[in-house]
């Protein structure tokens, strides 16, 4: 039964070939053959170059080598052709999955004061392109690079992995650990980026040391010794750099900077105690203020209790001062009264006193008048004397009387204008001389009393 399957099949292949015909296999292959080498013949003779590459070729048949920048299809005539990248990335972040085009481990390095640790970064170059050969003939550009390196992968090892690595190792030695973590990585990368593009500074370390302690020996340092780093310059004043390794091939740096250091574990553990401590001084700091507000407000909160104080005080005083004033104006009002109302009262006894002497003079003279009257009442002389001068008052009222008077109607007759009548003077003289005669007569009696 075995033997029988095994028939079948090559019966079968026998069958199909006797029905498609011998001759057509051997012409559908050959084709295939034709149409093969066909391919093989173009690939050899026309490639494609893509837009971010530059193609070194080399003539099969003269051996010169040619730059091809154009992307696109070109004529390669069976020779052979180095492909170079026009930018070329070099990652240093120990990220595998970046895309560049080399992608390698952190770099070690080793701070001013020997601390170790690893460098983050990315460098980025530019290939020169088609540049003609010198007036020796020798090449230049992107050429003298293929010359000398071969391939992208030999430049990438030999030339521009060794610039990156010694120029972040040459930035790194510029400052301490703690200068970078303390602020000093953006230094670094722009040291970086400078040494790889115009070269490595020519450096000099000056070592300086502390006091010595005087109750140790004369060789043991009471402080750690401080290295720092001095660049030297020319004449005048530039910076002193060794000749950059790129410069010579005609590359260019796009791009150098570095992102990040990993630090030893101890620097970390320095770095962690550090964070703590500043944490710790800033809650320290941050209830410093926190109690010195707290104090002003205290002594604010006081102050204020003390000026409410005095206010109410200034203004009890000045109330007390007030009422003070008010009643001792009351008191010089009440005074001033009193002292009025004595006043008038003083002038009331005044006028009651006066009038009482008054009185007291009238009755004096009223008494003494009633004692004279009372005697002269008894004297005869006196009673003369009175009843004297009664009539002599009498007849004088009378004469005035009748001097005064017209007796007959008074008739001016030829008299001119401001002249008196005869019979009104005469009546006048005739008055005066009985005045006269009783005047002498009463002087008479004066006198002999």
């Amino acid at each position: 039964m075995d033997s029988q399957q095994a028939v079948t099949p090559q019966g079968n292949k026998s069958s199909f070939i006797s029905r498609f015909g011998r001759r057509n296999v051997i012409l559908v292959s050959a084709i295939f053959i034709v149409l093969a080498v066909i391919a093989t013949l173009m690939s050899q003779v026309i490639s494609w170059n893509e837009a971010d590459e530059r193609l070194v070729h080399q003539s099969a048949f003269t051996g010169n080598l040619t730059v091809i920048d154009q992307a696109g299809p070109y004529l390669k005539a069976f020779g052979s052709t180095s492909a170079y990248k026009k930018v070329i990335s070099i990652n240093f972040t120990g990220d595998s999955s970046a895309t560049a085009s080399a992608i390698v481990p952190l770099i070690p390095i080793r701070f001013l004061d020997t601390t170790t640790g690893g460098a983050r970064g990315v460098s980025r170059f530019r290939l020169p392109g088609n540049v003609p050969a010198g007036e020796s003939g020798s090449l230049r550009g992107l050429l003298k690079i293929h010359e000398e390196f071969g391939s992208q992968e030999t430049l990438i090892s030999n030339l521009l992995m060794r610039a990156t690595t010694e120029n972040v190792k040459a930035s790194a030695r510029m400052m301490s650990v703690e200068q970078h973590y303390s602020g000093g990585n953006g230094q670094l990368s722009q040291d970086f980026a400078d040494q790889l593009t115009n070269g490595i500074f020519v450096t000099e370390q000056i070592i300086s040391s502390g006091e010595r302690d005087k109750t140790d020996e004369l060789n043991n340092l009471s402080k750690q010794q401080r290295v720092t780093i001095n660049i030297k310059k020319d004449s005048e004043g530039n910076a002193l750099r060794n000749a950059p390794i790129l410069g010579a091939y005609g590359i260019t740096v796009v791009d150098a900077s570095i992102i990040d250091i990993d630090y030893e574990s101890k620097v970390n553990a320095r770095l962690e105690a550090q964070k703590q401590a500043a944490a710790d001084e800033a809650l320290a700091r941050q209830n410093l203020k926190k109690a010195e507000q707290q104090a002003r407000t205290e002594v604010a909160l006081g102050e204020q209790a003390i000026a409410k104080q005095r206010a109410e005080s200034e203004k009890l005083k000045i109330k007390e001062q007030i009422d003070a004033e008010r009643v001792k104006a009351n008191a010089i009002i009440s005074a001033q009264q009193r002292v009025a109302v004595k006043a008038e009262l003083a002038k009331e006894q005044a006028e009651i006193l006066k009038q009482q002497r008054l009185e007291a003079m009238g009755m004096d003279v009223l008494a003494e008048a009633r004692q004279r009257a009372k005697s002269a009442a008894l004297d005869p002389k006196y009673v003369f004397d009175e009843t004297l001068k009664a009539e002599v008052k009498i007849q004088t009222a009378l004469f005035t009387s009748l001097g005064n008077s017209r007796l007959v109607p008074e008739i001016v007759i030829g008299v001119g204008q401001g002249e008196q009548s005869n019979g009104s003077e005469f009546m006048r003289i005739l008055a005066a001389d009985a005045a006269l005669s009783l005047q002498k007569r009463l002087d008479k009696d004066k006198k002999t009393k």
